[in-house]
């Protein structure tokens, strides 16, 4: 008799944090009439892999608002750190089993539920840790701003290292031609978390890269996990700054 490994499950949460050092209440702010944290839940909805899409948040005004229009809501302690404490602790609370957990940014209001899907189906078939979505650059302004975390990548597309500097740095070569001889991959903040790696994220200390560079991924990748990397090709824009928001009202 055949036997054939049950299909592994996932689950979407969404942290959604209303203090914001450069836009206060962002998941609140408005996109052609849709509150940004509305648009980013109804695309992740769309996603055909994920039984459940849950937002976790530790203000109350953002969760009588999420519930306004159908979403699933998890108070979370407002001390958390950061947003994949936010989702491990809304993972534990509503005592979930699913296999991946899905860990969507609230400030990716263009996310697809094609692009979950796909880093659902990409990373299941991975030896990896943790999957992410890459976009190529193509622009040497985005090489070189701080605010767009860069990763390397190895010839099988696990993540060699995440960084807000240029890298690799480009020796020799007028830094104009740089994206003429080689390409430069920026990471897109939505990451794919086997169960037991998410749980390892919140037991470690914060490592020394993830206080240098304040990316919280490294902290991960510093002891040894590994990060699968899965390209993406559509139009997303973090909203991080103000100008964010009118670049995202133009494209919608």
């Amino acid at each position: 008799m055949k036997f054939e490994e049950p299909e592994m499950t996932a689950v979407g949460i969404i942290p959604a944090r209303y203090n914001s050092t450069r836009l206060p209440g962002k998941p609140l702010i408005l996109l052609k009439g849709k509150s940004m944290i509305q648009r980013v839940w109804e695309n992740s909805k769309l996603a055909k892999t994920l039984k459940e899409v849950y937002i976790a948040t530790d203000n109350e005004k953002i969760k009588v608002h999420c519930e306004s229009f159908g979403a699933k809501v998890v108070m979370t302690p407002s001390e958390l750190t950061s947003g994949t404490d936010r989702i491990y602790y809304a993972y534990k609370e509503l005592d979930l089993a699913d296999d991946v957990i899905i860990n969507i940014q609230g400030d990716e209001p263009l996310i697809s539920g094609e692009d979950i899907d796909k880093l659902f189906n990409k990373f299941v078939i991975s030896l990896s840790d943790v999957g992410t979505l890459v976009q190529k650059i193509d622009n040497i302004r985005e090489v070189l701003n701080p605010n767009i975390v860069k990763v390397t990548l190895r010839t099988d597309n696990v993540a060699l290292y995440f960084s807000r500097s240029p890298i690799p740095y480009i020796r020799d070569i007028n830094l104009q031609s740089w994206q003429e001889n080689h390409v430069f991959w920026k990471h897109i903040g939505i990451y794919a978390y086997k169960a037991f790696a998410l749980e390892k994220f919140c037991e470690l200390p914060q490592s020394t890269l993830e206080i240098a560079e304040n990316l919280e991924q490294l902290r991960l990748l510093e002891n040894g996990f590994k990060f699968q990397c899965i390209q993406t090709n559509s139009k997303l824009i973090s909203i991080d700054r103000p100008e964010d928001v009118t670049e995202v009202e133009k494209y919608l």
